[in-house]
């Protein structure tokens, strides 16, 4: 049963009898409304409210419509927080579809197993407490890492925001848990001696060129295997990244960029402009030899009849490449990284590096890349003191300290000498 009551706020002008009590006026102050809809398992009055409406008929009209809200549907008295979870997830309609099958994943395996038997109205912070010291422990399964767990309450956050904007419940029993500090991965860069070696090694590999675009041009897995023809530019020298190609549970999936900044131009080389070049025609002769059967798809990018290729693959594919090769296996991701790392250590301003990556903030690039940044420091402060020293001359006699034995005896202020 939901009661709700419309107020009206009386100001510091109104009138008073002489009790103390407000005597009977014409009042000019809002309205507000106070909604009751239930008593939570100690009791307690479950209420939300809402004021600042200039009239009467406003906080009457606003009332009903939380009511029709909180009865949509449901009856949010009684609806649990794996109901309500389910019909989040499917009301998220913005969602990538890579980002979409984590929510699935993280809610299905922790979050309902957990909570999904508590009543929405009824959730405490102490319940989410419980939830993460379990999963941390690994009594339901294996044990989490801190940044899976700030990933499962990330999820459950934002839910439950969306109950609250919907009113229905009054806060938010997420927004005030402390969890466990993660460790970050540094990114493992090759250097640019590695890096040269891996391209003259692999020269004749079908992905060779693949690789090379993503070393030169910082690009997303994603975003090259998903390049087509008529977003390179040979003739202005530039890229144009527009999609990507993501794995979702094994299949792969045509997107936008991660991230609206990831829409962007990518300028590049004469040499990659070439070897792009040579690409083209060679695929070409495969496009003849395989005739009805080629898949034309427009990539860049393609399997041997023009499918596009599958994004693990080129992992697999380039991390077995790296072990033959005797260099440091690291990820696929880590050659943007790589490129990253290069791009700054040669001296391009950390704006042009952005840019390039795609990043949605320069604070976001200078945050993974302070190894590079500190390095640059060092040179910075030596170029400073560079400065400031004179060629070929000795440093002033004036600025150097003075010992003891410089300091001017008795009578001899006047520069008169015995």
């Amino acid at each position: 049963m939901k009661h709700g009551t419309v107020v009206q706020r009386h100001t510091r002008d109104c009138p008073r009898e002489s009790d103390g009590s407000f005597a009977p006026h014409r009042c000019k102050g809002t309205w507000r409304y106070i909604l009751e809809y239930g008593r939570d398992s100690n009791g307690s009055r479950l209420q939300t409210s809402q004021g600042g409406f200039p009239t009467k008929g406003a906080a009457q009209t606003a009332l009903q419509e939380t009511v029709r809200t909180l009865m949509a549907d449901v009856n949010v008295t009684s609806v649990t927080v794996g109901d309500y979870l389910q019909a989040w997830l499917t009301g998220k309609h913005a969602l990538k579809p890579k980002t979409m099958a984590l929510y699935e994943d993280l809610t299905k395996h922790y979050l309902v197993p957990n909570l999904g038997h508590i009543r929405l109205l009824e959730l405490r912070a102490h319940h989410l407490d419980r939830m993460y010291s379990a999963i941390t422990l690994g009594r339901r399964g294996r044990p989490l890492s801190p940044s899976t767990i700030r990933r499962v309450h990330a999820v459950l956050r934002s839910a439950l925001n969306t109950a609250v904007k919907r009113r229905l419940i009054p806060y938010n029993p997420a927004n005030h848990i402390e969890l466990a500090p993660e460790n970050p991965k540094r990114p493992k860069p090759w250097t640019a001696a590695q890096c040269r070696t891996f391209i003259e090694r692999i020269a004749d590999d079908r992905l060779a060129n693949l690789y090379h675009v993503l070393l030169v041009t910082g690009m997303r897995r994603g975003e090259a295997i998903g390049l087509r023809w008529e977003d390179v530019d040979l003739d202005g020298q530039c890229l144009f990244v527009v999609q990507q190609i993501t794995e979702v549970r094994g299949h792969s999936v045509v997107g936008t960029p991660k991230t609206k900044r990831g829409t962007r131009l990518v300028p590049i080389d004469a040499g990659t402009v070439a070897m792009l070049c040579r690409h083209r025609e060679a695929q070409g002769i495969e496009r003849v030899a395989w005739g009805p059967a080629w898949n034309e798809a427009g990539l860049v990018f393609t399997r041997e009849d023009g499918r596009p290729l599958r994004p693990e693959y080129a992992t697999r594919h380039f991390q077995a490449l790296s072990q033959n090769l005797g260099l440091p296996v690291i990820r696929l991701h880590d050659l943007r990284h790589t490129s990253a790392s290069l791009a700054l250590a040669a001296g391009v301003e950390l704006k042009v590096v952005s840019d390039r990556l795609g990043h949605s903030q320069i604070s976001t690039t200078a945050d993974l890349y302070t190894h590079v940044s500190r390095g640059l420091g060092r040179a910075a402060a030596e170029q400073i003191a560079g400065v400031l020293r004179t060629p070929n001359r000795a440093v002033p006699t004036a600025s150097l300290p003075r010992t003891p034995e410089d300091s001017p005896q008795r009578g001899d202020e006047a520069g008169v000498h015995p």
